[in-house]
């Protein structure tokens, strides 16, 4: 597991967690972490990751970017997981308001739909409002 620090400035993400796919969810509150896929996710460590969940339809997570590391939550998969090489995401804050539902996020810049698909990164207004709804 590699934890060095990046030099750079922490960056801020969004992510789409798909519940039919792995629960995300059980992972965060059991083992107090998730695996990231790598590939397409230019984290790095130090980052901030929100975690928006499909089944909520709101962020229910904040995660820190801590290691590089092969995928270790496996058991929490509903499908065969993939064994490639991963960003762990600790656990930060759960979150269990309804202020960050996907709502809320479109009137703070969230486009939604498609957008999805990718990590968010670049949106300075919608993570300043994300980030006032956390207390840590």
């Amino acid at each position: 597991m590699r934890t060095t620090f990046n030099k750079r400035a922490a960056r801020q993400w969004l992510v789409y967690a798909n519940a039919s796919r792995c629960k995300h969810y059980v992972s965060l509150k059991k083992a107090g972490f998730i695996s990231w896929k790598r590939e397409r996710n230019n984290f790095a460590i130090g980052d901030i990751v929100y975690i928006f969940s499909s089944v909520e339809r709101k962020i229910i997570f904040k995660t820190e970017v801590v290691a590089e590391e092969m995928r270790a939550d496996g058991k929490y998969w509903i499908e065969e997981p993939p064994m490639h090489m991963t960003w762990r995401l600790k656990a930060v804050e759960e979150y269990t308001g309804i202020s960050l539902d996907e709502a809320a996020l479109k009137l703070h810049g969230f486009k939604g739909g498609k957008s999805l698909q990718h990590p968010m990164c670049n949106n300075p207004d919608l993570f300043a409002y994300i980030e006032s709804k956390f207390e840590k």
